[in-house]
């Protein structure tokens, strides 16, 4: 065994943020054209990633719960009863999540997207439970902290951004004669509180940074895996790889909607990406795999 600094490695990181900062640069002078040349709010592979493209956090509640559960104190009756129950509230609260908010973009029946959202949530917990299985339970407890953290710190700097810088959707834009472009450095302020006067919704007045971005690129705690089954870790690069992959496909998904443009993405990606290194990085600095 040998010791790891973090599951991902710093030149990685900087490699990511380098091209991160590039994409930044480059949307600063096209994003209101590439949104107009991509837009299409119909779009049905546009449509499922606006659905399920934030299942790495919802899933990653249920995965977080099932972890905790595995790894809850048997010793100490207090503290493993308090693990349980806040196990059993992560896994029901990212339950409900995954089977109630894809209804909110596809036209299908709720019964159905429940009955899916289930059968994720399902076969999230089956596959925590034989990861977790031989696994030491701090390295659980670790693992599910570190999930949640991720999760809960991503979603709160996400909004507490987007809701005061108030930048118009570029489907508001497309939409409403009386909407204009504005780019990402400049905050809506007066054109936002002029339109919900007008009884336009404040949903179309937080495009900046990419919630939904965000919360795909949670897919990157899949880099966690290896510390639960050490014989795993060969395949952690194409775990990482799969958690980028994700991330780039719902960014560019979000910009086809009209929801986001490319800084939109981009901002929501950095966030998630240094909630992801420097929560797992403090959390397993010390953990040998």
């Amino acid at each position: 065994m040998k010791k790891q600094s973090a599951f991902l490695s710093p030149r990685v990181l900087l490699a990511s943020l380098g091209i991160a900062a590039a994409l930044m640069l480059l949307g600063s002078f096209v994003d209101y054209p590439l949104s107009c040349a991509l837009y299409n709010e119909t779009n049905p592979f546009a449509m499922f990633f606006a659905a399920y493209g934030e299942i790495p956090a919802t899933l990653g509640l249920v995965a977080a719960g099932s972890l905790l559960l595995c790894g809850r104190n048997r010793q100490n009756r207090i503290l493993g009863v308090s693990q349980c129950v806040g196990g059993t509230l992560l896994v029901l609260s990212g339950t409900l999540m995954i089977c109630f908010m894809p209804t909110m973009y596809l036209p299908v029946s709720p019964v159905i997207l429940a009955v899916v959202g289930l059968a994720l949530s399902a076969g999230t917990i089956i596959l925590v439970l034989r990861l977790a299985r031989g696994a030491d339970r701090a390295v659980l407890v670790r693992a599910a902290a570190a999930v949640f953290f991720v999760i809960l710190c991503e979603m709160v700097l996400v909004n507490c951004i987007k809701v005061p810088w108030g930048r118009p959707r570029m489907r508001l834009v497309a939409s409403n004669a009386e909407a204009c472009f504005l780019p990402w450095w400049q905050m809506g302020g007066t054109l936002k509180d002029s339109l919900i006067a007008v009884g336009v919704a404040s949903e179309e007045f937080k495009s900046f940074p990419s919630g939904h971005t965000a919360n795909a690129t949670v897919m990157l705690l899949l880099g966690l895996i290896p510390y639960l089954k050490p014989q795993l870790q060969k395949f952690r690069n194409l775990f990482l790889a799969i958690g980028f992959a994700w991330a780039g496909v719902v960014a560019f998904t979000r910009i086809v909607m009209g929801a986001h443009y490319l800084t939109d993405t981009v901002a929501g990606f950095v966030i998630s990406l240094l909630c992801v290194y420097g929560i797992c990085t403090a959390m397993f600095r010390r953990t040998k795999i």
